[in-house]
């Protein structure tokens, strides 16, 4: 462990906040039903638990990260790609993803939360920091789960968030993402 992260990093994923549980289930019904690459594939229902263990870890230990945005970038920064490698508009139709669903009544977010989730999503692949922290742990939590491609590390110069440049953090996201793990199974497998 180091000085910024004196506690050992723990094994369990955080908790869902409970309201989210009950809302996570149609969303991720909702991009089941439209997605269309392979559900298990490099950009898909692994990839997004993940992203959202790591935006929740980044969330609780960091002040001012919305915790609401978080979980609704783990779940649909991804979900419009139509391709595995060069996509450069899946951000930009997730974004629009988002909105539809939020005016359909099924993500419901404040104006502030979703036009921080908007933004998040139509600009995780090309974002600079320094950006607001909870997009930058939206961004984060993504780029902490690049080690599940083969041959790829993370890059500490690309993350936003004190936690996320932590070495210990680092190798912990880099085993998850290697490993391929699959927290969060009761929503995300089918």
């Amino acid at each position: 462990m180091n000085e910024m992260n004196p506690q050992p990093i723990p094994t369990l994923p955080p908790p869902i906040p409970t309201e989210w549980e009950s809302i996570l289930r149609p969303c991720i019904e909702r991009v089941r039903s439209q997605y269309r690459l392979k559900w298990n594939g490099l950009h898909g229902a692994g990839h997004w638990a993940r992203v959202l263990e790591n935006g929740l870890r980044l969330a609780a230990s960091t002040p001012g990260i919305r915790t609401d945005v978080v979980i609704g970038f783990a779940v649909f920064h991804d979900s419009c790609r139509w391709d595995d490698l060069e996509d450069p508009r899946h951000g930009a139709r997730a974004a629009l993803w988002v909105r539809r669903l939020h005016a359909e009544g099924i993500l419901p977010l404040d104006r502030e939360g979703l036009a921080l989730l908007e933004k998040a999503c139509r600009t995780h692949t090309g974002g600079r920091i320094p950006e607001a922290p909870t997009i930058m742990a939206c961004w984060d939590g993504d780029r902490l789960d690049l080690p599940r491609i083969a041959g790829v590390e993370v890059r500490v110069e690309w993350l936003g968030t004190a936690l996320a440049r932590d070495p210990d953090f680092v190798q912990a996201a880099t085993a998850r993402a290697s490993s391929r793990t699959l927290p969060y199974g009761h929503l995300f497998s089918h």
